[in-house]
């Protein structure tokens, strides 16, 4: 098989093969005599049938084989005579058969072109002091007893920091919301026994319009909705909230105390308690400086990383990209498709490109460093993910990976996280006190 491959761009080259009459006869011939040992037609005992009558009857299977086999041995040679290029992936190969009997096969290969990879080594990465203070460990003991708080029902007037139980229903320039809509609007319909806090931000006029009111009592509270209101038809507009008061709900915020911590630190005394809990804290804040230093790092590279992409490697992770900031931006409820979408969709595009350049130089390092994923890493890695999908059978989710082809693309980001790790132990670490000591 003779290969001619011609870069047609930074990120694009065509591969012509042509496979000699020869060639094809004898890769043929190969199909033909594997299929006819195990050929089973009528009239034939097992392994008898005539080579002539297999290439018949399955002349359709055999050309399949043939344009596959002659494929795969494609791709092989294109690696082998081009071992400088990485190769990204091949387009479908085109066959066309020569009046000569030999065939031709046409290809696009989709490329990465070379690029000079930075120091990498040393790094210089800020980190914060892992040192617990007293104050963080009382204001984290008093978060976790603020979680812990009981609402217990009162006959006084509602605090901000209470809750309320509410019957309400809204309206619309004198209309029922649904109605004014045009359609079912959830929520913003009304609630019967709808309970809230009264620090609430989604309708911050309903929440402040509430404080004050005693059981029973029924408030009519008009609040003008905001132009990122998640429901297009309502923003900007004045919705008017008709509310009965059903309970106020007082907010009882429990003792620090051994008693609160036992389900956490059973047996344990206050001054075991305040040892554990600063311990874990140094713990987080440890793994939060691991963290930072990976950001910085891949940042650093990001920087000094400038080479060409194939554009469909792009658009396949701002895909990916543009779908988690539009998620964000909703969940935010500050979207807005028409004003937003341009902006995001930018935003991820550049993210995107940035996150492909780091992970070709990741992988690149790995070579250089002749860094490996084992296959024992590889199925611990696939382990995780199946307890997390509560997959009991890991022959069967393994089976899956495979068939969906995401086994590559798991050993690769394993792979890449193996040297982010080197990385963030060989970088110069400054303490980020000191470092702002110095300037």
């Amino acid at each position: 098989m003779q290969i001619q491959l011609e870069k047609t761009g930074e990120c694009e080259a065509t591969v012509v093969a042509d496979v000699p009459e020869e060639e094809v006869k004898k890769m043929r011939d190969r199909i033909v005599a594997e299929c006819t040992r195990s050929a089973c037609l009528p009239g034939f005992r097992p392994g008898k049938t005539p080579v002539s009558i297999v290439a018949k009857h399955f002349a359709k299977e055999v050309q399949e084989r043939l344009q596959t086999d002659m494929e795969s041995e494609l791709r092989e040679e294109v690696f082998k005579q081009n071992p400088e290029l990485l190769i990204l992936r091949f387009h479908p190969v085109e066959h066309s058969k020569q009046s000569d009997g030999s065939c031709k096969l046409t290809t696009k290969a989709v490329i990465l072109p070379p690029f000079e990879l930075p120091e990498y080594i040393g790094i210089e990465v800020t980190e914060d002091s892992t040192e617990v203070s007293d104050e963080e460990m009382e204001d984290t003991m008093k978060q976790f007893a603020d979680a812990s708080a009981t609402y217990d029902p009162v006959e006084h007037a509602a605090t901000e920091e209470d809750q309320v139980v509410i019957d309400f229903k809204t309206e619309v320039e004198g209309k029922p919301t649904a109605e004014y809509c045009g359609k079912p609007v959830g929520f913003m319909e009304g609630r019967e026994d709808y309970r809230m806090s009264l620090q609430d931000r989604f309708v911050p006029e309903l929440s402040e319009g509430l404080i004050g009111a005693t059981p029973g009592e029924q408030r009519d509270i008009t609040a003008t909705l905001s132009e990122q209101f998640p429901i297009s038809d309502l923003r900007g507009k004045e919705v008017l909230f008709r509310c009965t008061v059903k309970q106020v709900l007082e907010k009882h915020v429990p003792e620090i105390s051994a008693e609160l911590f036992a389900e956490i630190f059973p047996g344990k005394n206050m001054e075991e308690i305040r040892k554990e809990v600063r311990n874990n804290l140094k713990i987080h804040k440890q793994h939060q400086n691991e963290s930072n230093k990976s950001d910085q790092i891949t940042n650093h590279l990001a920087s000094l990383l400038s080479f060409a992409l194939p554009e469909e490697i792009i658009e396949t992770e701002l895909s990916a990209t543009l779908q988690r900031k539009v998620l964000a931006a909703i969940q935010s409820g500050s979207y807005n498709v028409e004003k937003d979408m341009e902006k995001l969709r930018s935003e991820a595009r550049e993210e995107a490109i940035r996150a492909i350049r780091v992970f070709f130089a990741l992988q690149e390092i790995a070579r250089r460093e002749k860094i490996e994923v084992s296959a024992r890493e590889l199925t611990l890695e696939i382990s995780r993910m199946a307890e997390q999908k509560h997959e009991k059978n890991l022959s069967g989710y393994i089976r899956k990976l495979t068939r969906e082809k995401r086994l590559e693309s798991i050993r690769l980001n394993l792979l890449a996280s193996k040297v982010m790790e080197l990385l963030v132990r060989r970088a110069k670490v400054v303490n980020k006190d000191a470092s702002s000591g110095e300037q």
